[in-house]
């Protein structure tokens, strides 16, 4: 079921527990809910996923804040890019990332890498990488 709605300031805005199951391409900003399921790709200018969501296809934007538990494909981005705690994820590719505690994430590609905390990366390419417990 598709639930969302567009505001004033030209944000779509998808409410929780909703399934999109085409394609999603937006010129504006993406926010959605948590426990939301899309079957295609996102691309939006930014992108903003609440926790516990499922992205099957691939996310393209210029700036990301992916939630906690979230589980995605691809993620690519032109500029910066923020992973909460225990996200799963294939591939990364930013200008900058700071990764959460918990992630498991295949590869990740960026200028400046911070991991903050415990994190399962397959592969690190990257510029600066900045690891720490506390950041």
């Amino acid at each position: 079921m598709k639930k969302y709605r567009l505001s004033r300031d030209g944000t779509l805005i998808i409410s929780k527990d909703s399934i999109i199951d085409k394609h999603l391409r937006f010129d504006g900003k993406v926010f959605a809910g948590i426990m939301t399921i899309f079957w295609g790709n996102i691309e939006a200018k930014e992108v903003n996923l609440a926790g516990k969501n499922i992205v099957n296809g691939d996310i393209l934007c210029e700036k990301a804040v992916i939630g906690a538990k979230t589980k995605f494909n691809r993620l690519i981005a032109r500029k910066d890019v923020i992973i909460f705690p225990k996200c799963r994820g294939i591939y990364v590719q930013a200008d900058s990332v700071i990764i959460k505690e918990g992630c498991v994430l295949g590869k990740v590609k960026a200028n400046r890498i911070i991991i903050d905390g415990l994190a399962k990366i397959k592969e690190l390419e990257g510029g600066r990488i900045i690891a720490s417990s506390e950041f």
